[in-house]
């Protein structure tokens, strides 16, 4: 398990540095653009890729222990062939609604990135299922290989297509790019499935499962993915009366989204790489087991997230001028660094609840969450801004983590003590802002940007992490607890 959360973080490095990219071949208006965008093709990917291979993965995994690995062979050709038509009507409805697109978008080249992008979503369609099936088998390996093996390709040939300047826009380059990299690990995905004993068998009746248990987890998703579609419509339409211009707002939601955003995300996407490791099979412990896992869970959450905190609103600025040279998404990133915490408390509480099997809950308590969000953002759009999107997206992950860890408590009894941890490190993190802005201050006249901002950065997490130590918060066994955990489950992948 280490290994493969060891690919999935270099994957989600390879994302965020494939981010910092983009923002530099593009303008922060055509950056906007290509997010908002991005949002809506993320709709038409969900619809046929989003629960597929979880479904595949339980057939899989279902006629594998009933020793009918046969007949998975029946159920993939059916999602196969019911994923293709999906994508035939998704080119269809995209090719017919140029005008919604466009309103949606508030850009006409934004409809034409979504043309451009229509083979990757046929490519998608092919591969979902195949991807469910090398999880049924328990074959993660080979998943991590294509998911990464696919971002490199993108990055290399995005690279490609702008230093020979084939496309006339950098956007419909990196739409390109996505098509080529989704075609090509697509077709490594059909061969590493072959390797692994599929085939492609059709036989009637296999439909009906298939869009009995996918519909549901597709409904959810969809509804996730429409979600960054309104709050990017919303917006311009709530600041059209204000002193912005529709390009400046666009041109902000590009700095905050592209910029500001990935590296709001990076404690999310640490605490998601490791959810695998960290979330066991909650149902199968005693509750007193389960009591000190979920504490320790939540240990780990907040103390991740609050050592970003002090970098954030001290280097923000120095980092994102560095990066991306705009300093304007350093002030974002300085001034809405606190909503990392509700965002990743929200993930992780989530996480705990699905693991004791109430998807149902936390999928109800997300639509109630989101909807509070949307009529938040809706009334205080022109008096906060476009960060909004930010602020939005923090008080909607705080009525998550609220209804969250009320319910866990309801079934376990668990007192999560979110609040008093998180009052503690805020109280630890304040000597650690005052020794990392001395620093900086120092450092900053006699040594480059770069190496002022990684050393100061280091000096601030390691003082932190004394700190944990001093104060008790973290502890020797808690770290042996974790080692040993993964230590055993590295060997059972192994064997």
């Amino acid at each position: 398990m280490l290994t493969l959360t060891i690919f999935s973080v270099a994957t989600r490095c390879l994302g965020f540095i494939y981010k910092i990219y983009l923002a530099k071949i593009m303008t922060t208006n055509e950056l906007g653009i290509y997010n908002i965008t991005l949002s809506v093709y993320m709709v038409f990917i969900t619809i046929i890729g989003a629960s597929i291979p979880l479904t595949v993965s339980k057939i899989t995994a279902k006629n594998k222990a009933l020793g009918q690995a046969s007949y998975t062979n029946y159920s993939i050709t059916s999602a196969l062939i019911y994923n293709v038509i999906m994508a035939l009507f998704l080119t269809l409805l995209a090719l017919i609604s140029k005008p919604l697109i466009t309103l949606v978008i508030g850009n006409s080249l934004g409809y034409t990135v979504i043309l451009s992008l229509l083979p990757s979503i046929f490519f998608t369609a092919i591969y979902a299922q195949l991807k469910g099936y090398l999880w049924g088998i328990e074959n993660y390996f080979a998943v991590s290989i294509v998911e990464l093996f696919e971002q490199i390709l993108k990055i290399s040939i995005c690279v490609v297509f702008i230093m020979t300047n084939i496309f006339n826009s950098p956007i419909i380059a990196v739409a390109n790019a996505i098509n080529w990299s989704c075609g090509i690990s697509t077709i490594y995905g059909i061969y590493l499935y072959v390797k692994n004993s599929g085939r492609f068998q059709y036989r009637n009746g296999y439909f009906k499962e298939i869009i009995k248990s996918s519909s549901p987890l597709t409904c959810v998703r969809l509804f996730t993915s429409l979600l960054a579609p309104i709050i990017s419509f919303i917006i311009p339409l709530r600041l059209s009366s204000t002193i912005f211009s529709k390009a400046e707002i666009i041109s902000e939601l590009g700095v905050l989204m592209g910029m500001s955003m990935p590296l709001l995300s990076i404690p999310s996407t640490i605490i998601g790489a490791l959810c695998m490791i960290l979330i066991p099979k909650i149902s199968s412990e005693n509750t007193s087991q389960v009591n000190k896992q979920i504490s320790y869970y939540i240990i780990f959450t907040i103390s991740c997230i609050f050592a970003f905190i002090p970098i954030f609103i001290i280097l923000g600025e120095p980092i994102c001028e560095l990066v991306f040279n705009h300093i304007q998404a350093g002030t974002y990133l300085k001034y809405f660094c606190w909503v990392m915490l509700p965002i990743g408390l929200a993930q992780i509480t989530t996480s705990i609840l699905n693991a004791l099997n109430q998807e149902y809950k936390t999928f109800l308590y997300f639509i109630i969450s989101n909807i509070i969000m949307v009529i938040f953002t809706i009334c205080f759009t022109p008096l906060i801004g476009p960060g909004i999107i930010i602020v939005g997206m923090g008080i909607g992950s705080i009525l998550t983590t609220v209804l969250n860890v009320h319910k866990i408590k309801t079934i376990l009894g668990t007192n999560t003590n979110i609040l008093s941890i998180s009052i503690k490190h805020s109280f630890i993190i304040l000597p650690i802002i005052l020794l990392t802005r001395y620093c900086y201050n120092i450092l900053s006249n006699i040594l480059s940007p770069f190496i002022t901002i990684s050393i100061t950065g280091i000096i601030s997490v390691a003082f932190y992490i004394c700190l944990l130590f001093t104060f008790n918060i973290i502890n020797l066994s808690t770290i042996k607890i974790y080692l040993n955990r993964n230590t055993k489950q590295t060997k059972k992948v192994s064997n």
